[in-house]
C-alpha cells in the first residue's frame, strides 16, 4: 500500500544513489520534476498499457502532491 510516510522514507532513504549528499530541499527539488504530470504523462503514459494507464496517473498525481507537501 503507498502511503505518504513511505513515500517519504523511500524520498530520503539513504540507499538511493541518485540523492546521496544532496540535501532534503535538492531531492525534493529533483522530485518535483520528475513526478511533474506533464512530464510524468509524456514519458510514461506511451510506455502504459492503455487499461493501466487512469489508475497510473492517478497514484503519479497522489505522489507528485505529496511530494509538493513536503516541500
Amino acid at each position: 500500500e503507498m502511503t505518504y510516510e513511505r513515500v517519504r522514507e523511500f524520498l530520503f532513504h539513504s540507499f538511493r544513489s541518485t540523492t546521496a549528499g544532496k540535501s532534503h530541499k535538492e531531492v525534493l527539488k529533483m522530485e518535483v520534476l520528475r513526478w511533474h504530470p506533464d512530464k510524468f504523462d509524456s514519458l510514461i503514459g506511451p510506455k502504459m498499457r492503455q487499461d493501466e494507464w487512469a489508475k497510473t496517473k492517478e497514484a503519479a498525481g497522489l505522489v507528485a502532491r505529496w511530494v509538493t507537501r513536503l516541500m
